[in-house]
C-alpha cells in the first residue's frame, strides 16, 4: 500500500478539521521509526493520537492503535519532546501534493515544524526551525544528510504539473511529449499520483494503461484530460469518501486481506470489495491494523476473544440456572399433592391400579391428582414428598450456583472494564496472567530493560494520595496493603476500579473535597463513565470483606459510610499524577 500524494491531501485536509489548533500533550516512539503524538484540542474536548511512520509503509494518520512504549525514550523522541511537548499544532500543510506534510508547532519560546518526508525508502522524519535542523530520525538518508544545527536540504524537485494550476492544454502537451504506455507516462507527469491513479484515470477515461500515448484520438486526449481535472477538482474542494478495499476470498476472521485505501471510490478495484469510511484516518488505520498489528493489538484482540467466550458461557450457564429455578419452584407444588393424598387417605384405601384421582383440596375446590397405578395412594404421596424434598435441596443448590455465576459475570465486566483502560503491554500481561491465559498465548517484545510490573494510577492532592487499580490483583493489593482506616470508594451497583485515599496522619477522615474528587476518579474508570451524575460508595477499609474462593477484585461491603453523587471526571492532570 502506497500512500500517493491525493490520499495525503485528503489526510491533510482531515487534520486540519480535526487535530489542528491542538495541544501536542506528549510525544512517543514506541518503534525505531515509528513516532506518535498525543494530542488535546479544547475546542471540542477531543483526545487525539497522530501517526508518523517512516519504516516499510511510510504514512500519517490519526489513529486508535495502541503500542507499547520503551522504559527509556530514544534520543530523538527526548528532542521532540522538548521542541514539541506543551505547543500547539497551528498550521498543517503539504507543499504541493507531494509526499511531504509539515505540522507547524508554536510554543512561547519560538516554533519549530515537524516534517514528516513519505518518500519510500527515503522517508524521515526530520525536526526544523526555519531551514536550520534541530535533529532527524534518520541522520542519513541515501546522499542527503540531516546534521543537527545544518542546513537543511530539501528533496529534489519532481518538476510534474497539478493539474488544479495548470491549464488542460498545457497538461496534454506534457503528456504527448512523454510518449511511451499510457498510464507510465501520466504518472510521469502528474503530481500527486503514482502508478495505481493513473490506471484509474485511464479507467474512467475508458483506455488500457498500456496503449501508446501516440495512439490517442483528439476525442480520447479531450476525455483523459476532462476526468484528470474532474477528479483533481475533487481533491481541491475536499469532497473526499475514504474506501478500503479487500480481497472478496475471505480470510480466518471473515474479512478478506486488505489491498489498498484510496480517497474516493476507484472503478479499477470494481472486482474487490469495497469498504466506505467517514474519515481517511480510520481507512487507513483498519488496513494496517490487520497488516501491521502490534503486540499490544494482538494481546487486546486475545484478551477481548477470551472476555467475550467466558461472558457468552456464564451467561448460558445463568440462563439454565433460571431455568432449573424455575423448575424448582414445583417443590410447593408436590408438597401440597402429597399433603392432599394423605389427608384422603382414609377414603382411598391400600388399592393400586389408579392413574388418578379426584379430590377436594383444601380451599374447597375440586383437583385431580395424577398417580402412578403400581402404587397405593399412601406411596404416591411419599413420592410427592421425595420430589419436593428434592427439588428443595436442588433450589438451594441452584441459589448457590446463581450467586457465583453472578460474581463470574460481575467479575468478567471488571476485567473488561480494565482491558479498556490498559494503557501498556505489561498491563495486558498482567490481565492475561489474572485469566490463565497460556504462556504462548502473550506476546512478548525485545524490550530495552526488565519488564516492570504495571503500579495503580496515583494522585496527589494535598497530603492526600488516591490510588485507582488496574486490574482485579491491583484492586485486591491496594485493599490488602492499606490502613484499616484508610477510605475505600466504588461506584454503586456498577464495574469499576477500587480506589483508595490515603491520608497523612491514619483514622482521620479526608476532607469533603478529598473524597468527592476520589468519587469523580470512581465514576470515571467505571462502567458509568458516559452516564450524568453516578453514585459512588465511600467506606473505610474495616468494612470490606473478602468472600472464600472470590474472584479478584471482588469485596463484600458490611457498611457503607457515605453516599457521593458526581460527574465522573478525571479532575488531574496527567502530570499530576504522582
Amino acid at each position: 500500500m502506497q500512500l500517493e500524494g491525493i490520499t495525503l491531501a485528503a489526510v491533510v485536509a482531515e487534520l486540519r478539521a480535526r487535530a489542528q489548533g491542538a495541544f501536542v500533550q506528549q510525544v512517543y516512539q514506541p518503534l525505531p521509526d515509528l513516532v506518535l503524538l498525543k494530542l488535546y484540542r479544547p475546542a471540542t474536548r477531543e483526545k487525539l493520537q497522530l501517526l508518523i511512520s517512516v519504516g516499510n509503509d511510510p504514512r500519517v494518520h490519526l489513529t486508535e492503535q495502541r503500542y507499547e512504549n520503551p522504559l527509556e525514550p530514544p534520543a530523538f523522541c527526548m528532542l521532540l519532546r522538548k521542541y514539541a511537548k506543551g505547543g500547539v499544532l497551528e498550521r498543517i500543510e503539504q507543499p504541493d501534493l507531494e509526499r511531504i506534510v509539515d505540522l507547524g508547532i508554536a510554543k512561547r519560546d519560538g516554533g519549530c515544524t515537524l516534517r514528516a518526508e513519505l518518500l519510500g525508502n527515503r522517508s524521515n522524519v526530520v525536526l526544523l526551525r526555519g531551514d536550520e535542523v534541530l535533529g532527524a530520525l534518520k541522520p542519513s538518508v541515501g546522499s542527503r544528510v540531516f546534521r543537527p544545527h545544518g542546513r537543511y536540504e530539501p528533496p529534489a524537485p519532481q518538476d510534474k504539473l497539478d493539474p488544479r494550476a495548470c491549464s488542460g492544454e498545457a497538461w496534454l502537451a506534457a503528456l504527448r511529449s512523454q510518449g511511451g504506455p499510457l498510464g507510465k507516462a501520466i504518472a510521469a507527469i502528474t503530481a500527486g499520483i503514482g502508478p495505481r491513479t493513473a490506471r484509474e484515470l485511464c479507467a474512467r477515461a475508458g483506455l488500457s494503461p498500456e496503449s501508446p500515448v501516440t495512439a490517442l484520438t483528439d476525442e480520447q486526449q479531450e476525455k483523459l484530460g476532462s476526468e484528470t481535472k474532474s477528479l483533481f477538482q475533487r481533491v481541491n474542494r475536499g469532497e473526499f469518501a475514504p474506501c478500503l478495499y479487500r480481497h472478496r476470498d475471505r480470510g480466518l476472521d471473515g474479512d478478506g486481506d486488505p489491498v489498498d485505501v484510496t480517497p474516493f471510490p476507484y472503478a479499477i478495484y470494481a472486482h474487490l470489495r469495497e469498504e466506505r469510511f467517514p474519515g481517511i484516518s480510520e481507512a487507513l488505520d483498519a488496513a494496517h491494523r490487520e497488516t501491521h498489528q502490534e503486540p499490544f493489538e494482538e494481546l487486546h484482540q486475545r484478551l477481548t476473544r477470551e472476555l467475550r467466550r467466558r461472558q457468552e458461557k456464564v451467561e448460558e450457564a445463568l440462563a439454565k440456572v433460571e431455568r432449573d429455578l424455575r423448575g424448582a419452584e414445583r417443590h410447593r407444588e408436590y408438597q401440597a399433592l402429597g399433603d392432599l393424598l394423605l389427608a384422603h387417605l382414609a377414603d382411598l384405601g391400600t388399592a393400586r391400579g389408579r392413574a388418578s384421582v379426584e379430590l377436594v383440596d383444601f380451599e374447597g375446590s375440586r383437583r385431580t391428582i395424577p398417580l402412578d397405578p403400581k402404587l397405593t395412594p399412601a406411596e404416591n404421596a411419599q413420592r410427592y414428598y421425595e420430589r419436593a424434598k428434592k427439588l428443595r435441596r436442588g433450589l438451594e443448590k441452584l441459589a448457590a450456583r446463581r450467586q457465583e455465576l453472578e460474581w463470574e459475570r460481575q467479575y468478567l465486566e471488571e476485567v473488561q472494564l480494565h482491558l479498556e483502560g490498559a494503557r501498556t503491554l505489561e498491563e495486558l500481561r498482567e490481565l492475561a496472567e489474572e485469566l490463565g491465559l497460556p504462556e504462548e498465548a502473550r506476546p512478548q517484545t525485545q524490550k530495552r530493560g526488565p519488564a516492570e510490573p504495571s503500579r495503580p494510577r496515583r494522585y496527589a492532592l494535598g497530603d492526600y494520595g488516591i490510588w485507582v487499580g488496574r486490574s482485579g490483583r491491583q484492586n485486591d493489593r491496594l485493599v490488602r496493603e492499606s490502613h484499616r482506616e484508610d477510605w475505600w470508594l466504588h461506584v454503586q451497583d456498577r464495574p469499576g476500579a477500587h480506589v483508595v485515599v490515603r491520608g497523612p496522619k491514619k483514622g482521620e477522615e479526608p476532607p469533603p473535597e478529598v473524597l468527592e474528587r476520589a468519587a469523580e476518579l470512581a465514576a470515571y474508570y467505571s462502567k458509568a463513565r458516559g452516564s450524568g451524575k453516578v453514585p459512588v460508595i465511600a467506606t473505610r477499609i474495616k468494612h470490606l470483606r473478602k468472600p472464600k474462593g472470590a474472584r479478584p477484585g471482588l469485596v463484600l461491603v458490611s457498611q457503607i459510610e457515605k453516599t457521593l453523587v458526581v460527574q465522573p471526571q478525571n479532575p488531574f492532570e496527567e502530570d499530576r499524577q504522582a
